[in-house]
Parts: structure tokens; C-alpha cells; sequence
């Protein structure tokens, strides 16, 4: 897990017990003769979220020291639960105080908890069935010079996994197996963070994971996460050690791993290129990719796929590059959650981000963005399910 500075923390626990107050406050005009309860409730609450964010993001322990990532993940989803329902309380309060002289309603109060409650049901549905709800994604892309051989040729991609935030119930994995198998794609492309930080996080799901790759030839890259950046080594070595540990594992769960380098996919007597490239993100991600090197011997005239694990990269690079005609990536999550206002999907991950999910193109160049299958920082996905993407190669017609 990725540390935050004392600083920060400080900052938000001050915050959180600003908004506590708030909230609190607001529960007492709205419910006078409840005053006890709701004390009792609120102080037992506020302690217990209190003393578990000091243990486990200040003393004894810290986030990027952690093993146990579902502990973390499923104590922020209570605390970030507590703090967005509490945000609308205690705004509500504010505005009640700002007009209750010109008006003196308690509407405001009223209207404040009625928003609360609706976001504690969303993030409920959002931890307890929405990171269990895997989709498909079905889409056709065309293309100029895509040789005759591939006409319908069908690409699966999934993408960050994430395993240390799984819990051995989930169930995601083995929907994603069923789904696959019963697609029957062409290739299987996996786009990278398999782990949280750690090998030993794939332990107990190599079955699953073969059960996976065995529909198709299976190709993987690797995500910002699986180089074991954002956790605290005893010596490199140990760092050095875990990386190599998780390259063999990517072998032993059935996928080709492709680092800065090529592979020719044949169908028929017509062929493509797939490359593959290692992490590239602007700072402060690492930047390890090596394009050069990936589309090494590739002719202009080939029809090329890559893999690159952050769109960014497409966004920066390699949307200019003409000779690579489609791209799969993955990384944003979607934020985990969003909207889709007359149909149409959102989330505020295009707020960091120009290029979050779906499909984007850029002359003859086209990019798919996988808003991937596991969850990092929080366990929900609201709006933002677990996606599979089956890409159906197409020759553009010509009148």
C-alpha cells in the first residue's frame, strides 16, 4: 500500500472530527428525544474508527509496511462509509445556521439526512454486491489494414486484479474463468497489476488462474503495482527477490509475459504483432516501458497491437505512432465508481485522466481502457462493476 505523509493524516482526522461534531449536532435537532442514543452511537463509533485509523496508518503500524490488505481495505470502506454520510449532516448543519434567521426551517437538517442515507445505501450496494458484479463488455472495432485472416478474430482482455485485496471468498475470478471459456476468444490479453505488491499474494488462486488462461493463448504485462514499489523492503534484495518470484508466477498461472518486447500471433497465411511494454505513467508512477525495444523488428506495414498498462501512455506517445493500430490498457479502475446520466458512462476519474474507459481514437489509432476486474484503496465498485472486454477485430469496408 502507498504511504501518506503525518501530515495528511493529521489533516484528515482533524477534519473527520470537524464533520463528526457537525454531524452529531445535526442528529440531536433532528431527533431531540433520541439525544442519548444517538450519543452513545456516534461516540462509540467515532472511537472506534479513531483508534483504528491511528493503528493502522500512525503507530504501531503503516500502510506501506501492510500484509493484510483486505484488514485495511474493509476498515476504510467503514470509514470512508461513516465519512461520506456524515459530510451532507454536517453541511446541512451549516446551512441551517447560515438561514435560519431569514427562514427558520429545519428543512435543511431534514434534507441532509435524507441525502446521508441514500449514500450509505449506494456504498453498501457498492462493497457488499457491486465488486462482485463481473460485465462484459462486448465491442467491434474496424479497421483499414487488418489482414483478411482476422476478420472477427476475438480479443479478451481483463486487467488490474489486484489480489491482495481479495478475500478467498470472492467470487470474481471464477466468473471471469466461466465467462471466458464459454466466450472461447482467440487470445486472452491481461494488461497488467496482478498483485497488490507482493508474489505470495497469487498463493491459493493458480488453479483459478489456469482455469483462465487454458481458453486461449494468454499474454501479460506488468502494472505499476507489480514491481513491489509501494511497500517498505528490509533490503533490496528482498525486493529483488519478491519481482523475480512474481515473473515466475505470471508463467506458472499460464501467461507469456511480455517485457519491452514482441510476439507474431498467426492465423491462416496472414499474421499481426503483439507488443508489450513494462509500466509507463507520468511521475510519480515509474517509468519503465521501452517502446523501441518492444517494436523491434516490427515492420511499418504490420498490423500491431500493444499493451501498455497506464492510457496515459497512449495519450503522451503512442497515439502518433501510426504503425500501432490498437492498444489495450488498463490501471484508472474507473475511480471505482460512477454515473451514466441518459446512458452514458461517467466517472471523475476524467478529472485526473483524459482516457479512463471505454474506447478512444485518435486518427487510425485506437485504445481500449479496461476498467479492470479488482479494487485497490476501498472495496466497492459503485456504478464501476468488474469488466471483461471481448474485442471483435473488423475489416473496414471500402465502397
Amino acid at each position: 500500500m502507498r504511504s501518506f505523509s503525518i501530515v495528511v493524516l493529521i489533516l484528515f482526522l482533524l477534519f473527520y472530527v470537524f464533520i463528526s461534531i457537525g454531524a452529531y449536532k445535526n442528529l440531536i435537532f433532528i431527533t431531540p428525544k433520541n439525544k442519548r442514543k444517538i450519543r452513545a452511537i456516534c461516540l462509540s463509533t467515532n472511537i472506534f474508527i479513531f483508534l483504528g485509523f491511528i493503528i493502522l496508518y500512525i503507530y504501531p503500524f503503516q500502510a506501506n509496511k501492510a500484509f493484510n490488505y483486505p484488514l485495511y481495505f474493509y476498515f476504510n470502506a467503514i470509514l470512508f462509509t461513516d465519512f461520506f454520510i456524515k459530510i451532507p449532516l454536517a453541511l446541512s448543519l451549516m446551512i441551517y445556521y447560515l438561514f435560519k434567521r431569514i427562514t427558520g426551517n429545519r428543512k435543511y437538517l431534514f434534507y441532509g439526512a435524507i441525502i446521508s442515507i441514500g449514500i450509505g445505501l449506494v456504498i453498501c450496494y457498492g462493497v457488499f454486491f457491486g465488486q462482485h458484479a463481473l460485465r462484459v463488455n462486448k465491442v467491434e472495432i474496424e479497421f483499414d489494414r487488418l489482414p483478411a485472416e482476422f476478420q472477427n478474430f476475438q480479443i479478451i482482455q481483463i486487467s488490474d486484479i489486484h489480489l491482495g485485496s481479495y478475500l478467498k471468498t470472492n467470487k470474481v475470478l471464477k466468473k471471469t474463468a466461466i465467462a471466458i471459456n464459454e466466450l472461447k476468444p482467440d487470445i486472452l490479453l491481461f494488461t497488467g497489476d496482478l498483485v497488490n505488491n507482493y508474489s505470495s499474494e497469487v498463493s491459493g488462486w493458480e488453479e483459478t488462474f489456469k482455469d483462465i488462461t487454458s481458453s486461449a493463448s494468454s499474454y501479460s504485462i506488468l502494472g505499476n503495482h507489480d514491481y513491489g514499489d509501494y511497500t517498505k523492503w528490509e533490503t533490496p534484495k528482498d525486493k529483488q527477490n519478491n519481482f523475480e518470484a512474481l515473473l515466475n508466477k505470471q508463467q506458472e498461472i499460464g501467461f507469456q509475459l511480455l517485457r519491452n518486447e514482441n510476439v507474431i500471433i498467426k492465423k491462416g497465411k496472414d499474421s499481426i504483432y503483439l507488443a508489450g511494454v513494462e509500466n509507463w505513467g507520468h511521475p510519480p508512477f515509474p517509468q519503465y516501458a521501452d517502446l523501441e525495444k518492444a517494436m523491434k523488428n516490427i515492420s511499418e506495414k504490420s498490423f500491431t497491437i500493444l499493451m501498455t498498462h497506464d492510457p496515459a501512455h497512449w495519450e503522451s506517445k503512442v497515439k502518433y505512432i501510426e504503425q500501432i493500430d490498437l492498444v489495450f490498457s488498463g490501471h484508472t479502475h474507473g475511480l471505482q465508481w460512477g454515473i451514466k446520466p441518459a446512458g452514458i458512462p461517467m466517472s471523475l476519474a476524467f478529472l485526473t485522466r483524459i482516457n479512463w474507459g471505454g474506447i478512444y481514437r485518435f486518427k487510425n489509432s485506437n485504445l481500449v481502457v479496461n476498467t479492470g476486474l479488482g479494487t485497490i484503496g476501498i472495496p466497492w465498485r459503485i456504478d464501476m462493476p468488474p469488466e471483461l472486454t471481448l474485442v471483435t477485430l473488423k475489416r473496414r469496408k471500402i465502397n
